[in-house]
């Protein structure tokens, strides 16, 4: 008795983990994102841009194969960045400490709807920023979401503060600063990857 009721339990797990796996599947998109990074300074304003590296973004969906949750890890490298200026960039990769942090890092763990509500008005997505060895969250706003097939983009938006960043910008000439708001901008492509 106590054997076919050990039985009884195995089958029921293995059948439960098995419909578990009819419900809900996942599959990996390639990814690519074009950045900009816009900011202000006494002088003037300047702006810079940056390609991440390739990363995939794994997408779950349920039983009907509607996508449910979104799940990416993206990575910036901080030497790469570049504002068309030598002398700035040099600044720039020292406030952003490059030799001891050199990657940024953006992971987003999401439902789906953060990301496809866009197409009608922008969409708030949250996401794990992390830079110079800290990890913060920002809410991004996710605008101009198209799916043909197996490509999709859309638009990330999001407001970087320095100082809530550990940036430390030195003023110039004492009186040149560098206003604490940079403005990120990701067109972001993704291309599901056969299965």
């Amino acid at each position: 008795m106590m054997r076919t009721a050990m039985i009884f339990r195995l089958s029921s797990f293995v059948c439960m983990a098995l419909l578990g796996n009819a419900l809900a599947d996942t599959t990996h998109w390639s990814g690519t994102s074009q950045i900009s990074f816009d900011g202000t300074s006494t002088l003037h304003d300047w702006g810079g841009k940056v390609a991440t590296k390739p990363f995939v973004t794994k997408v779950t969906t349920d039983a009907a194969g509607n996508p449910t949750r979104v799940v990416a890890a993206v990575t910036v490298e901080v030497a790469k960045m570049d504002t068309a200026e030598a002398k700035r960039d040099e600044n720039m990769l020292k406030a952003m400490q490059a030799t001891a942090h050199p990657l940024i890092t953006g992971v987003i763990d999401a439902p789906f709807s953060a990301i496809r509500q866009g197409d009608s008005k922008p969409a708030t997505l949250p996401l794990k920023l992390t830079m110079l060895g800290k990890t913060q969250t920002i809410t991004g706003r996710i605008s101009h979401w198209k799916q043909q097939g197996d490509k999709a983009t859309f638009e990330l938006d999001f407001d970087l503060s320095l100082k809530k960043s550990d940036i430390k910008v030195p003023s110039v000439l004492l009186f040149l600063r560098v206003g604490d708001t940079i403005k990120v901008h990701a067109a972001v492509s993704l291309k599901r990857n056969p299965s």
